[in-house]
């Protein structure tokens, strides 16, 4: 999973943006909206790379770390070791494959 924004070279300060309308800027503009979470963060363009790069990093850290541990805690004692350490290694090997694709 990769992004790429390209954007004007100039920069401009945070408080250039006043709304969230469609206002041209030279500010990229990144907006996350779930039920329960709701995050906006408007970085010069020339940092948007950056900023998605350290978003995707941290998604896969959490991934390695819960994936795993959700899939252990859900399987049933009667489940076999075999099947248990597949899906583990199968969500790792899926992680590792996003991390390489960026």
């Amino acid at each position: 999973m990769a992004a790429e924004i390209e954007g004007p070279g100039e920069t401009a300060p945070v408080e250039a943006v006043q709304s969230w309308d469609e206002t041209p800027t030279p500010l990229a503009r990144i907006r996350i909206e779930t039920t329960e979470l709701k995050a906006e963060a408007a970085v010069p363009a020339t940092e948007t790379r950056r900023l998605l790069a350290t978003i995707l990093n941290t998604l896969l850290v959490l991934g390695a770390v819960l994936g795993p541990a959700l899939t252990l805690q859900v399987v049933p004692a009667t489940f076999p070791a075999w099947a248990t350490a597949g899906t583990v290694a199968a969500q790792l090997a899926m992680l590792v494959l996003v991390a390489k694709s960026d």
